[in-house]
């Protein structure tokens, strides 16, 4: 199934699918990587994670990506997001998204990933109160330092280089 559109309001009923990223979860990846230096998805936060952002309007996905990426994609474009994270001229990029083995881009990600991080909880993101009723993974385009593994691992489990 490569339906980007059944995605759009799994979070809630409102009209966006820009939601924050979990500042719990990005904030020690970012110290672990020694800074991100591009957020091609940026917008949501009120305070961004990187030196560098993108938002809607700068439109991510038609701009070069560069350096440590942190990537949280708009579920409702699942398919064009994870064909340029998997193919962007970065160093490394950390991939936040739904768990949905079921769809074309998953697996075009997990054929493509270098690391993986099953998170073991359910994220909230934005304002939201509630947890997200899906289960979210990283992965991970490009060799992860050790610290940055070491700080997925406080996630879930991190399956590293099982996919050469």
């Amino acid at each position: 199934d490569d339906d980007d559109n059944h995605d759009l309001d799994v979070l809630t009923s409102q009209e966006t699918d820009e939601w924050s990223s979990p500042r719990e979860l990005v904030e020690p990846l970012d110290a672990a990587v020694g800074g991100f230096d591009l957020d091609p998805c940026s917008g949501a936060e009120e305070s961004p994670f990187a030196a560098e952002t993108y938002t809607e309007a700068d439109d991510g996905l038609a701009q070069e990506w560069f350096g440590t990426v942190w990537v949280n994609p708009p579920y409702s474009e699942m398919s064009a997001w994870t064909e340029k994270a998997t193919t962007a001229d970065a160093d490394v990029v950390y991939y936040l998204c739904k768990g949905d083995s079921s769809t074309e881009w998953w697996q075009q990600a997990i054929e493509a990933a270098d690391a993986l991080c099953c998170i073991d909880h359910r994220l909230s993101f934005g304002d939201g109160g509630n947890s997200a009723p899906f289960a979210s993974h990283i992965f991970v385009f490009g060799e992860p330092s050790q610290a940055a593994i070491e700080e997925l691992q406080n996630h879930g489990a991190v399956l590293p280089e099982v996919f050469e």
